[in-house]
């Protein structure tokens, strides 16, 4: 249950195992690629490894360009491949496309934080070895990965260690996910060879950041070894030769012109730092990191150890992407693929925050910090779509700079200025940070809402706001989408009653910093009236005959998707037929209204959350990954049990299963966490509102409990639902919470049982 195991290996899902077992731990990340290769030049693998917030930038080609559309594009660049390691076993070489191999295993484990992999090998004259391998994303200095592989062999072993820094990310044109055509992005300054180490500098080539990598191999063999490097052009190689057994440990310090002035000193000063210090420690201090996330994050499950897995296995995914520094996010594949270049969307804030909004508050505040970081870049952007003031965040980006090329389903969704703002409110919400808030949120929800008053019109005492995309992309550029203005009203709400809320603050100085911060960007309580305003009169377009929130003010009005006549290969849809065929037609690519009711449900009747739901679920294809949690989620809400249980599985099995057919290029962290939200979001009913939290637990079927724990107002609390429900403070003082409707005061421990107290 701690482990994603494999026992056979099948040469035909290289590309996919490849991205499950990427490992990484937020900084780095390197795919699950052979050390020693795979034994046939017909085996296609993908062994690339990333710096999170690395970037260079390409140009963007239009057949039409007009104003503000962006010229050029982030890329997140493959760095150095430090992975590949031949093994020659009495000179010949170990292929595993063969059939020579036996009890092969392969973990990925999710307490000690380490990848293994192991095999009994023949050679063709009938010797045997025993050949295993660890790797180790260290948690604890996150500069640093490690390489074991320990050979057994009663003859002469070799293990010849190549780094090639002739480097290009590869492309696939058909597939607009993915959508990109090999290219160099990082030239090599040097690459050098000192004792047992390999030194190399790259520098990216249109942004100019250093990148330094230092590779220091330690032997470990019973009998005499020898060790040789050969610098030939672009690649190092690292001979080892020795008989009998041998064990090198390859350990290997990244670091990035981004976050250091000369990454390349520094690279060398780690390598020194940690030169004596053993794998052992790094093991240790890796468990004892893990023992500390898992007391907070874990999600405990009673039913079958492959749920059981999988869910955590989707926690540890989302760790290992989550960008550790202002420096960083999580990208829409993380660490562990080049789909979608590596850029950040809005994923970020509204799938992946909120669950380590609950649980690890510090990571979270780590994700709002890159924001706020890049908050010069979106008020630029602002000034280039032609607003007067205010922060328009890009649709994609790694930078801070916009990254999408097409506008109608790329900058036109100005929700994710409400999104961006809506982490910063729930941040503030679970943690009531006054500093936080004085520093960086207040700054990014307030020029980010002023971008409402600028794209908005009052009309017949309703505020519009016209010509948007909302999260469905397969709907474009239209007139109050429902999401958009319902975030929008919240955010406008919030960002108004700013200066009541720090009336509340006893510190002074807190006071001082948001009064100092409303003379620099000039925000006055005449603006704040006029966001209330808008936030009042906010359009949300209802259909009374249908009984539902309208997606949009025309979408009601389009014909039906000819759903019977589209034959099942036909999706996802966007591969398949031209946007403005799919604009023209009720069809959903993804949660839209549903996920507003999701978020915001707060003053909605529950009939029209409930027939929302019904109408829109018969007409989404869930061609995009963030959509299977979403309807689980608000399944669950509807009382759809068995719906919302059937859109777990779907979600939980999205990687694992290689649902949506493109894992291969890179794992679905939105969709990750979105497989923890179906549980706590929805089987448990979590809410945060301002007035407080509130649940509406039930146990699946076929499940004897499942438990997890949240991180409230400087509480732990720690939720067990199996034939009764049981809340437990762990730490804290007292505090309300709403259970099924009821206001209940949580001292120490409530324990509910269901027949009797909850009707």
């Amino acid at each position: 249950m701690w482990q994603m195991k494999k026992n056979e290996l099948d040469l035909s899902k290289v590309l996919v195992e490849e991205s499950l077992f990427t490992l990484g731990n937020g900084y780095l990340g390197i795919r699950g690629s052979f050390e020693e290769g795979y034994g046939s030049d017909e085996i296609c693998s993908n062994n690339a490894s990333y710096i999170n917030g690395l970037y260079d930038r390409v140009p963007i080609s239009y057949g039409e360009y007009a104003y503000g559309f962006p010229l050029v594009q982030d890329k997140q660049p493959r760095i150095v491949d430090t992975q590949n390691c031949q093994i020659y076993l009495d000179g010949e070489r170990v292929n595993l496309s063969n059939g020579q191999h036996s009890n092969y295993e392969r973990i990925l484990d999710f307490k000690a934080g380490v990848s293994t992999r192991k095999y009994h090998y023949e050679t063709t004259i009938g010797k045997s070895a025993k050949i295993s391998f660890i790797r180790l994303a260290s948690l604890w200095v996150k500069n640093i990965f490690i390489y074991k592989i320990d050979v057994e062999y009663d003859g002469d072993i070799e293990l010849r260690c190549s780094v090639c820094t002739d480097i290009k990310n590869s492309g696939y044109i058909s597939d607009p996910r993915v959508h990109a055509q090999d290219v160099k992005l990082l030239n090599n300054i040097f690459l050098k060879s000192k004792a047992n180490k390999i030194h190399c500098l790259m520098q990216t080539l249109k942004t100019k950041i250093h990148q330094a990598t230092v590779i220091d191999h330690r032997v470990v063999s019973n009998t005499p070894y020898e060790i040789n490097h050969e610098i030939d052009g672009q690649t190092a190689i690292t001979s080892i030769k020795s008989t009998q057994s041998m064990s090198l440990e390859k350990h290997c310090y990244f670091t990035d012109g981004i976050r250091f002035i000369d990454p390349y000193d520094e690279a060398v000063s780690l390598s020194q730092k940690y030169a004596d210090t053993p794998f052992k420690e790094f093991l240790s201090a890796q468990a004892d990191f893990l023992a500390e996330f898992w007391s907070h994050s874990d999600v405990k499950i009673d039913s079958n150890d492959d749920i059981q897995t999988s869910i955590r296995f989707n926690i540890y995914q989302l760790l290992q992407s989550v960008g550790p520094d202002k420096y960083s996010n999580i990208s829409a594949k993380g660490l562990s693929g080049e789909g979608y270049n590596g850029h950040y969307f809005w994923d970020t804030e509204i799938y992946v925050l909120p669950f380590l909004q609950m649980t690890q508050p510090h990571m979270a505040r780590s994700l709002l910090e890159y924001r706020y970081n890049t908050l010069p870049f979106a008020k630029n952007r602002a000034m280039e779509l032609g607003h007067n003031k205010g922060a328009a965040y890009p649709w994609r980006t790694i930078s801070g700079e916009e990254c999408s090329a097409y506008f109608p389903a790329g900058t036109a969704q100005y929700h994710i200025n409400a999104d961006i703002a809506f982490a910063f409110i729930q941040y503030h919400q679970f943690n009531a940070d006054y500093d936080f808030l004085a520093k960086m949120g207040a700054e990014a929800i307030i020029e980010t809402a002023r971008i409402w008053l600028e794209i908005g019109n009052f009309s017949n005492d309703q505020f519009m706001i016209n010509s948007v995309t909302g999260p469905d992309e397969y709907t474009a550029i239209v007139n109050n989408n429902y999401y958009t203005n319902l975030l929008a009203k919240y955010h406008l709400k919030f960002a108004s009653k700013l200066f009541d809320e720090f009336k509340t603050v006893k510190t002074e100085s807190l006071k001082t910093a948001f009064e100092k911060l409303c003379m620099r960007i000039s925000f006055t309580k005449k603006e704040a009236l006029h966001m209330k305003e808008a936030s009042d009169a906010m359009c949300l377009p209802y259909d009374k005959e249908l009984g539902i929130f309208e997606q949009d003010d025309s979408f009601l009005k389009k014909a039906m998707w000819p759903f019977s006549e589209t034959d099942k290969s036909h999706y996802p849809l966007l591969l398949h037929y031209h946007p403005l065929t799919i604009y023209r037609h009720q069809v959903i690519k993804q949660a839209d209204t549903v996920l507003a009711h999701f978020l915001l449900e707060d003053g909605i009747d529950e009939t029209s959350i409930k027939a929302s739901f019904d109408y829109y679920e018969k007409i989404t294809t869930h061609d995009s990954s963030l959509s299977a949690c979403i309807y689980g989620i608000m399944a669950s809400r509807c009382g759809y049990l068995e719906k919302a249980y059937d859109y777990f599985k779907e979600s939980i099995n999205l990687d694992i299963k290689n649902t949506h057919s493109n894992t291969k290029d890179g794992l679905h962290m939105a969709n990750c966490a979105g497989a923890v939200l179906s549980i706590i979001n929805g089987f448990s009913g979590f809410r945060i509102s301002q007035r407080g939290i509130s649940f509406r637990p039930y146990l699946p079927k076929n499940w004897k409990s499942y438990s997890f724990k949240i991180k409230y107002l400087n509480r732990e609390i720690e939720v067990s639902v199996s034939d009764n429900i049981k809340f437990t403070l762990l730490s804290g003082e007292p505090i309300p919470i709403t259970v099924w409707g009821k206001s209940i005061k949580l001292k120490d421990q409530l324990i509910f049982d269901k027949k009797k107290d909850i009707s």
